[in-house]
């Protein structure tokens, strides 16, 4: 016990260093942010076989983002309110398509994401000690940025869990995190999600999470706790849909959801 000793100690010195440097607080935070997130990894990994044992494979990720919220709500004091979250539980198998904005995404997939859901992420993620670990046990879809081949499997097989397994996935179609300096905005989407959810036939549910600058900015090295707003936008099915309309319909979904981001978004306030 004297390592915790040890480690209390020390978290002890960076907090009383921490009120006199804003560099040091920062860090401090990402410390138990990533000490959150190894706690929770370690759940899935424990729970996993016996979650296969009863056929819920998928709900790993919820294990997973549930502990991992409510420990960061406790230690980061970060806490997600949601409007809308009826839509999740009527609104399965979908395609849930969510902004990204950092990794404190993390926090809001912590409070939002369902059951029996899996996501979709880079394949080097696999490979990450814990966080990889436990999504590969909880059959996370993993995909090679740049690879027609890898991006067809994807497609493929995610439709196969969403039909045959009775299972939603979760897509960021920005395709990577997107950062503005002057407000709340997106990146252009990506038309995977849409396709997808045309492929297997489900609908897709926009999520939108507000403009985070207020509790988390890397850029000016500053966490804060506060409250985040995650808005669920009705589903948009895709009974009727023909493949030439995903793009207008991805593009009128993107200024639907930017639209919302920013009524939802608190002004910015100086660092």
């Amino acid at each position: 016990m004297h390592w915790l000793l040890w480690a209390l100690l020390a978290d002890a010195l960076l907090a009383g260093c921490g009120l006199f440097s804003r560099k040091v607080g920062y860090y401090r935070r990402l410390i138990h942010f990533t000490l959150c997130a190894l706690v929770a990894s370690s759940s899935g990994i424990l729970a996993a076989p016996a979650l296969w044992l009863c056929g819920k494979r998928a709900s790993v990720n919820w294990l997973v983002a549930r502990t991992f919220y409510y420990t960061t709500r406790i230690v980061l004091g970060i806490s997600v309110q949601i409007e809308g979250e009826e839509i999740l539980h009527r609104t399965s198998p979908c395609v849930l398509a969510g902004n990204h904005q950092s990794m404190f995404d993390l926090i809001m997939l912590g409070r939002v994401f369902p059951k029996q859901t899996v996501i979709l992420a880079k394949r080097a993620i696999s490979y990450y000690p814990f966080v990889g670990w436990f999504m590969r046990l909880a059959d996370d879809i993993f995909i090679s940025r740049g690879s027609k081949q890898s991006s067809s499997d994807m497609f493929k097989r995610a439709s196969e869990e969403l039909r045959s397994k009775d299972v939603s996935v979760w897509f960021f179609p920005e395709g990577t995190r997107g950062r503005f300096e002057d407000g709340p905005g997106l990146l252009p989407f990506k038309l995977g999600a849409f396709l997808l959810a045309y492929h297997a036939k489900v609908p897709v549910v926009p999520v939108v999470v507000m403009d985070f600058y207020n509790i988390y900015d890397k850029r000016s090295l500053w966490s804060a706790p506060g409250v985040l707003k995650v808005k669920i936008l009705e589903p948009i099915p895709m009974d009727g849909v023909s493949e030439d309309e995903l793009k207008q319909l991805m593009d009128s979904t993107r200024e639907r959801m930017l639209s919302e981001l920013q009524q939802i978004s608190p002004p910015r306030i100086a660092h």
